[in-house]
C-alpha cells in the first residue's frame, strides 16, 4: 500500500484523505493546531448558547466535486436544496426583488419585466455574454464595469463567489463559474446549504467516514520543517516525531501558500489576502416570519449576504479588510441597523458573535491566478492542495474539495 502523508486538516486536506482512502493508499494526516476542517468547521459559541458556522459558503449545485464529497461520505441528505433565486435588498433605493435563475432566459425575458431587477430590461442583461470573451488578464470590472446592472448583481455576485472587489477580481475566474452554472441553465444554480450547520454536513461525515477506514486525524502536530534530498522529501520533522518519507510515497501540503513560503522560501506564492467578517444573530423565530428566502443579497450596505439559519441569523461581509480593526460593536451595530432597514423594524440589538478571519482568501486577481498557474520548484513526491491552488477556479468549497482530490492524480 502506498503512503500518503497529508499536512492540514482543512476541507481540502480532508478530501485529499478521502480520496487516497478511496485508492486504499495508507493515509496519515495531520493538523497542527486542535480544529479539523478550517473555514468550513462550526462550533458551539458560549455567548450565544448555539453552533455557529466559522464561516458562511454559497455552494452551487454546479459544484460536482462537493456532492460527490457528500456521496462518499454519506452526507447527502445533510444537505438543504434552496430553489435557484435570490432575494435582494438596495438600501439606498428601498428597493426588493428576486432574481430567478429559472427565468434568467433571453427567451423568456421578453415582455416579461416583472422578472427582471428594477428598473432595467432586457438589453442590460446581454452584459454576460462579455464573459464569453475574457483573457487571463482582464477583471471583471473592466467587462462589465458600465453595466446597469453591475451594481445590483455582477457585483455583489463577484463579492460573493470571490471574496474580492471586481475592481481586482479575475474575470476568466467568474467567466469559469457562470459558464458551470448560468449558462448551463437553472438546474446547475440550485443553492446548496447546510440543513444544521457545516460542520453536521460534511466536517463531520468526512472524519467519522475516515475513522471507519483507520484513519484519525493527529491534532496538534506541527510541521516545523522537512527535509528535501535528490528532489524528493526525505524526512518531515514534528514537534514531537521524525517521519522519514521514502521516494514512491507521496507528501500533500494542504496549507494556505503563506505557510507553504515557510516552508519552501525560494518559491513564489500570493502574499495578498482579503479578510472575511460574519456577524451571527441570536434571534427570536418570530424575526423570521418575514423573510421570504433563506438567503438575502444586500445592496449599498456594509453587509453583502444575509443567511437565515435554523436558530440565528447570520451576515457575511465580504472583502472586510477595511474591517479588521474595527471593534466587534461598532460591526454589529451597524449591521443591525441595516437588517432593521431591510426589515422595516426598530428593535434593540440582540446577542451576537463577530467572527473575523483575516486571511481568508487570496486576493483573486489575474495577478495572483497568474503566480498560481506558474508554481514550480516543489520536490517530485510533493503535492499542493487548497482553495488559492486552483486556477481556474475561486477559493471556495468547491475549489479545496477539487485541489484535494486532484493531488492523488499524478
Amino acid at each position: 500500500m502506498k503512503n500518503v502523508y497529508i499536512v492540514g486538516a482543512g476541507l481540502s486536506g480532508l478530501s485529499a484523505a478521502i480520496h487516497a482512502v478511496v485508492k486504499n493508499f495508507n493515509v496519515q494526516l495531520y493538523e497542527s493546531s486542535n480544529l479539523i476542517g478550517g473555514r468550513c468547521r462550526s462550533f458551539f459559541d458560549n455567548k450565544l448558547g448555539i453552533e455557529i458556522d466559522n464561516g458562511n459558503h454559497l455552494v452551487f449545485s454546479a459544484n460536482e466535486n462537493f456532492y460527490e464529497l457528500c456521496a462518499i461520505v454519506g452526507s447527502v441528505n445533510k444537505i438543504d436544496i434552496l430553489p435557484p433565486d435570490l432575494n435582494f435588498f438596495d438600501i439606498k433605493e428601498n428597493l426588493y426583488w428576486n432574481l430567478d435563475f429559472r427565468k434568467i432566459n433571453i427567451l423568456k425575458m421578453f415582455g416579461e419585466t416583472e422578472n427582471l431587477i428594477p428598473r432595467t430590461n432586457l438589453i442590460h442583461y446581454l452584459s454576460i455574454l462579455k464573459f464569453l470573451f475574457v483573457n487571463r488578464q482582464h477583471t471583471v470590472s473592466q467587462i462589465v464595469g458600465n453595466s446597469k446592472i453591475f451594481k445590483t448583481f455582477w457585483d455583489p455576485l463577484t463579492l460573493g463567489v470571490m471574496n474580492t472587489s471586481s475592481n481586482y477580481a479575475s474575470a476568466k475566474i467568474l467567466s469559469n463559474v457562470l459558464k458551470k452554472t448560468i449558462f448551463k441553465g437553472h438546474n446547475y444554480c440550485k443553492i446548496y446549504q447546510p440543513k444544521e450547520n457545516w460542520n453536521d454536513t460534511i466536517i463531520n461525515p468526512c472524519i467519522n467516514f475516515l475513522e471507519k477506514k483507520g484513519c484519525d486525524v493527529k491534532l496538534k502536530k506541527r510541521l516545523k520543517k522537512l527535509d528535501v534530498f535528490d528532489d524528493f522529501v526525505s524526512t518531515l520533522y514534528f514537534d514531537d516525531k521524525n517521519i522519514k518519507i521514502k521516494r514512491e510515497d507521496l507528501v500533500i501540503m494542504a496549507i494556505p501558500p503563506s505557510n507553504l513560503k515557510k516552508l519552501f522560501p525560494s518559491i513564489e506564492v500570493p502574499t495578498e489576502y482579503n479578510s472575511i467578517v460574519n456577524v451571527h444573530f441570536n434571534i427570536p423565530k418570530s424575526l423570521k416570519k418575514p423573510f421570504k428566502k433563506k438567503i438575502v443579497g444586500f445592496i449599498n450596505t456594509s453587509s453583502h449576504w444575509l443567511f437565515l439559519k435554523k436558530n440565528h441569523m447570520s451576515v457575511t461581509i465580504s472583502d472586510a479588510n477595511s474591517f479588521n480593526n474595527f471593534d466587534s460593536q461598532e460591526i454589529a451595530n451597524n449591521i443591525w441597523k441595516e437588517i432593521c432597514s431591510y426589515m422595516k423594524i426598530n428593535i434593540p440589538i440582540p446577542e451576537f458573535q463577530v467572527v473575523k478571519e483575516k486571511k481568508a482568501t487570496v486576493i483573486q486577481s489575474p495577478s495572483n491566478f497568474n503566480i498560481v498557474k506558474r508554481l514550480t520548484g516543489l520536490p517530485k513526491n510533493l503535492k499542493i492542495s487548497g482553495d488559492w491552488t486552483q486556477s481556474e477556479l475561486p477559493c471556495t468549497i468547491e475549489g479545496s474539495i477539487l485541489s484535494g482530490k486532484k493531488s492523488l492524480i499524478n
